[in-house]
């Protein structure tokens, strides 16, 4: 392949470009398509687990409204309240002493005493595993298990002295080993010191009831305001500042929190990323996608570009051959009437227009040697033959032939008319050749033709093509002209718009159809008719010097007469002017 075609590559390059932007913004559109509906789905996921969250901080509440409700009901039973106030400040011993002296004082009616409130409250919630009473001292220590099974395991594990020690725990709700206490002070109605502590331990398991199996696999964490893990169904990683501020630890997952509720506690969750499903799908499926638009884009604009690098193709090869000198070269023409049909459009006129052009030029050189020839030998000692022919109009009046001196003088006036080689003159110029034409021929026939002017004086001075209305009177004399009456001839001019109209028109013997066709036809045709030179050379002389658009028109009706048209370009200039700028059109 040549430099050149390469050099040609347009069209290979933009499909370069177009696919490298196309797979770009491609890219980048699905790269945020992908992210948008990343996000949303991993909105779904941290909504979902959120509420899974915040159930369990509402379990964690409820538990604690228990306790205070609990509270509440020794409050407001004032035996109740004695009762505890009894075993707040005796021993097991004194107590139970305390309790048969106010039983008997009261007539065996039956009183709510400490043991069996305590007992029976907490009989119908299967979370709770005791509760403890403890005084403000810590003196005095009351233990009502409601599952035996799971506090042995934590009384062996921490022993009673331990145990007195998570008293002073400052959140109301700790864990204590594998059990989740909740605390609450009661104080003595009266002087609203604080009496004792009363402690409510729990099976934390009851939050993990509430982590469905679909989530299993996210953290799930409950902490208090010491953020100390109350649960958490996996082991809880350190949790960075940074971490929380993002929302997301590399490699681990996205991390939510979930807003402190009343009893001072907290949620934290942390969502692996292979527990937001779908989302590799969705990557892989939009990638896919994009892959499929790139490559229909590409492919749809390699034909496109392929389409219009072969019609672009074929004006490059039309201008080499052009170039070659191949100057009748046709570019063909699409339907589609676009850039490249308007280039080709263009092309063809210009090959057209530049024919016209070299076949104006030629046949203007072609006419100017000619003429030149023709000048040349009308050269030859011109002088002698004026002389020669004013000796013989002069012996011819000697000897009393007036009308041959007259021939002679028109003849002799006409040569020298003749003789001047310019080729522009005024139309007065052509008008008074025309006269002087016209009595040459009227002593020739014998016979008066009158002669009309029809020009506005300013008109006479316009340039005129020579020897153009003489052929036109001499076709007069021999086709239209009347052998037994008077015939006229009629000359006038008028401008229209641009063009100087030039009309010869006489009431002589006319034309028939067949013609007048004829004419029309020899017009036409560029080699011109056999028995019309006269007319022809006047039609295509015009045509050579100011285009296509100018000549000459004949109309004809038999019997009546025959007008000629001449159509020539008009203008205000000077000759000098007029005759370059009609050379260079």
């Amino acid at each position: 392949m040549s430099a050149n075609k390469r050099k040609r590559r347009i069209f290979q390059r933009m499909l370069l470009i177009f696919s490298l932007t196309s797979l770009f913004t491609v890219g980048l559109l699905l790269f945020f398509i992908s992210k948008y509906y990343t996000n949303i789905k991993v909105d779904a996921v941290l909504q979902e687990t959120k509420a899974v969250s915040e159930s369990q901080l509402v379990a964690v509440d409820r538990k604690e409204a228990a306790l205070v409700a609990m509270t509440q009901e020794i409050y407001k039973n004032s035996d109740l309240m004695n009762d505890v106030q009894i075993a707040m400040t005796h021993d097991y011993a004194d107590y139970i002493r305390q309790n048969i002296d106010n039983y008997y004082a009261r007539q065996g009616f039956y009183s709510v005493d400490l043991q069996s409130f305590l007992r029976s409250y907490f009989t119908y919630d299967e979370d709770v595993i005791a509760v403890q009473l403890v005084s403000a001292d810590k003196e005095f220590t009351y233990t009502f298990p409601t599952n035996y099974g799971k506090w042995q395991p934590i009384f062996e594990k921490y022993g009673e002295k331990k145990l007195l020690q998570s008293i002073s725990h400052k959140d109301n709700v700790f864990r204590l080993g594998g059990s989740l206490v909740f605390k609450q002070v009661i104080n003595d109605p009266s002087t609203l010191q604080p009496l004792g502590t009363v402690l409510m331990y729990a099976d934390p398991e009851f939050l993990g009831d509430l982590v469905p199996k679909a989530k299993s696999e996210s953290t799930f964490a409950v902490l208090n305001r010491s953020k100390a893990t109350l649960y958490t169904n996996h082991t809880l990683p350190d949790i960075t500042t940074e971490n929380m501020e993002n929302g997301y630890r590399h490699g681990s997952g996205y991390i939510q929190t979930t807003e402190e509720q009343a009893s001072g506690v907290f949620g934290q969750v942390i969502i692996p990323e292979s527990q937001i499903g779908g989302i590799p799908v969705l990557q892989w499926t939009l990638f896919g996608v994009g892959v499929g638009l790139v490559l229909i884009s590409i492919t749809i604009n390699f034909f496109i570009s392929r389409r219009y690098s072969n019609r672009i193709q074929v004006i490059i090869d039309g201008m080499d051959q052009m170039e070659k000198g191949e100057l009748r070269a046709k570019l063909p023409v699409d339907e589609r009437e676009d850039e490249l049909t308007l280039i080709s459009q263009s092309f063809n006129k210009m090959g057209d227009s530049l024919n016209d052009y070299i076949k104006q030029v030629y046949t203007l050189e072609i006419e100017e040697q000619k003429a030149q020839l023709k000048a040349l030998q009308g050269q030859v000692e011109p002088h002698f033959l004026y002389n020669s022919l004013e000796a013989i109009r002069m012996h011819a009046r000697l000897e009393g032939a007036k009308v041959t001196s007259n021939m002679i003088y028109h003849l002799s006036t006409l040569l020298r008319y003749t003789a001047d080689n310019i080729e522009m003159v005024t139309l007065a110029d052509e008008v008074g050749y025309v006269r002087q034409y016209l009595q040459f021929m009227e002593l020739r026939y014998q016979q008066e033709v009158p002669f009309f002017l029809e020009v506005e004086e300013p008109l006479l001075e316009h340039p005129f093509l020579k020897f153009t209305l003489q052929p036109l009177v001499e076709n007069f004399f021999k086709y239209a002209r009347h052998e037994e009456k008077r015939t006229s001839l009629t000359f006038s001019a008028k401008r229209v718009d641009d063009v100087l109209e030039v009309k010869m028109r006489d009431d002589g013997l006319g034309m028939t159809d067949d013609k007048m066709r004829q004419i029309q036809s020899d017009l036409a045709d560029e080699k011109g008719g056999q028995g019309r030179i006269g007319l022809v050379n006047i039609h295509r002389r015009i045509q050579l010097y100011f285009g296509e658009q100018y000549g000459l028109a004949i109309t004809s009706i038999e019997g009546r007469g025959t007008e000629v048209t001449l159509r020539v370009p008009y203008t205000s200039d000077g000759r000098k002017n007029y005759v370059e700028n009609a050379f260079s059109r």
